[in-house]
């Protein structure tokens, strides 16, 4: 259910807000992290409006609502919106912003505070504390917010409006003074202004993500110390989240914490499955920090020993993991990373004797896409886990396709990935993971040997029937692309001695 924002704007939401409890994941950095001053809001207005490149204007966003749930006076979960927080650091519902372009001025607008809501919730900020902590220039009370846009439109007549989504107009049309067949707003520039900033972080970014990596790498080393402890899936999940509320962040997404061949499963989130019997437990979990995201994943043995064939397809991973690190600075073509990773699956494959045949046959036959590593090798990561322009990071022509958010680059984008031309460079102050994988998903093999009959003269299927209780590998890391090259924000052990000792000994040494 959308709420009308124009109605919010006009004044009639105070008496609403105040029927609203809300239920909110705002993480403050903790005592252990060094203070790193405000939340960098005015350098990015700034960066957006060179993005921009004009001369007078007006960006205008609206941030989260607090609602109830439909039918209901428990509040629904409340999440910041991601755009909205990257020009003002300012977590709390009922709030917009304004940026003016000509005057570099940025505004911050709420909501007045019901006096009742200090019983509740507790005191409220104001205009005059919000300045002090937030770094912005005016903070205001939002009841002349429409009056002062619909003003600025009549005072600046070449000017426009900028804002994310037509659907999101900081006035009603037919509230505007000025009568034009021309609207004063724009949504055809400001996404890609914002996300054209966002995927280059700054120092205060980049210490936040490495927050959210650290607590990440804490949970996962705490769930492989007690492995032997828990019994099944949701008993991994349970531990990774009380992890991380104890240390000070929340989940930047559901947690994935397959057993067995649900390993194979790329976004299986059930987790309710006993571990007994199973070899592998392939946990993609990660935290979030300041509302900026981590993405790590970690494959180990419940045992503490991985099996011969699960140690040689993790080695194989580690393998594809390490090619790409190798290759990682500035100007790199992405989808010359991920087809190195490809190629060093083939080859793998091929050693294990799962593969066999002439390798330029088997890459045509488009097996390795579509069975055994059908996923993009990563994506962006930042206010989003799957940050802004992920889809140009793989190839610009799924670009149209940025609004669902598909998560990961599936297996019938692979074909597009290899012939395309269109493709992003890797620059300075990128923050990616690095998630290769190989996988042993029985239905999905067989569907693939339905439309491709012919590729079943690739595969020794005695060798693959080995393997398919691994169920799959995965190895994520973030890195931050630095001017020689990366760094690995996600020091989580993978190395197969290390893990099987934090596993089996349940110490903790890192």
């Amino acid at each position: 259910m959308k709420t009308d924002t124009s109605l919010l704007l006009l004044g009639c939401a105070a008496s609403f807000t105040s029927a609203v409890h809300v239920s909110l994941n705002i993480q403050q950095p903790s005592a252990d992290v060094p203070s790193l001053g405000k939340y960098p809001a005015k350098l990015h207005a700034r960066r957006v409006a060179k993005a921009l490149n004009l001369t007078e204007g007006l960006i205008y966003l609206s941030g989260e609502v607090a609602r109830n749930n439909e039918d209901s006076d428990m509040p629904a979960y409340y999440r910041q919106k991601r755009y909205f927080y990257y020009l003002t650091g300012y977590e709390l519902p009922d709030a917009h912003v304004t940026y003016d372009l000509e005057l570099d001025r940025l505004t911050l607008w709420i909501l007045r505070p019901d006096p009742k809501e200090k019983l509740w919730s507790g005191p409220s900020p104001t205009p005059k504390t919000l300045v002090l902590t937030h770094d912005i220039d005016v903070a205001n009370y939002a009841d002349d917010l429409a009056t002062t846009i619909a003003a600025y439109t009549v005072a600046h007549p070449s000017a426009k409006v900028h804002i994310l989504h037509n659907y999101y107009p900081p006035v009603p049309a037919n509230a505007l003074p000025r009568h034009s067949i021309l609207s004063p707003f724009d949504n055809t520039k400001l996404q890609r202004a914002m996300d054209v900033s966002r995927v280059v972080k700054d120092p205060y970014e980049v210490a936040m993500i490495r927050r959210a990596n650290d607590i990440s790498t804490r949970a996962h080393l705490r769930i492989m110390s007690e492995i032997d402890t828990l019994t099944s899936e949701r008993d991994i999940e349970a531990l990774f989240i009380a992890e991380a509320i104890k240390r000070g962040g929340g989940l930047a997404y559901d947690t994935i914490a397959p057993s067995g061949r649900n390993c194979a499963i790329l976004h299986y989130v059930h987790n309710d499955q006993p571990l007994a019997g199973k070899q592998l437990v392939l946990l993609d979990a990660g935290a979030e920090y300041g509302l900026y995201a981590s993405d790590v994943t970690r494959t180990f043995p419940i045992s503490g020993r991985f099996t011969p064939e699960a140690a040689a397809i993790y080695a194989l991973v580690r393998e594809m993991q390490e090619t790409v690190f190798a290759m990682l600075k500035p100007g790199v073509k992405w989808r010359d990373c991920h087809l190195a990773a490809a190629d060093v699956a083939v080859q793998g494959l091929m050693r294990l004797g799962v593969l066999v045949g002439k390798t330029e046959d088997i890459v045509k036959s488009g097996i390795i896409g579509k069975v055994f590593f059908p996923h993009g090798l990563g994506h962006h990561v930042g206010l989003e886990t799957h940050d802004v322009l992920y889809s140009e990071l793989i190839s610009k022509g799924t670009q149209k396709r940025r609004a669902k958010r598909s998560s990961v680059m599936m297996m019938d984008d692979f074909s597009a990935l290899v012939a395309s031309e269109t493709h992003n460079r890797l620059q300075a102050g990128m923050t990616l993971t690095v998630e290769p994988g190989v996988y042993f998903n029985e239905p999905l093999y067989q569907d693939f040997l339905e439309s491709s009959p012919d590729a079943k003269k690739f595969v020794d299927e005695a060798v693959l029937a080995k393997y398919w209780d691994v169920g799959g590998v995965r190895i994520e890391d973030c890195v931050l692309i630095t001017a020689t090259g990366y760094e690995d924000l996600t020091k989580a052990p993978k190395e197969i001695t290390d893990i099987e000792r934090v596993v089996s000994t349940g110490k903790i040494a890192f």
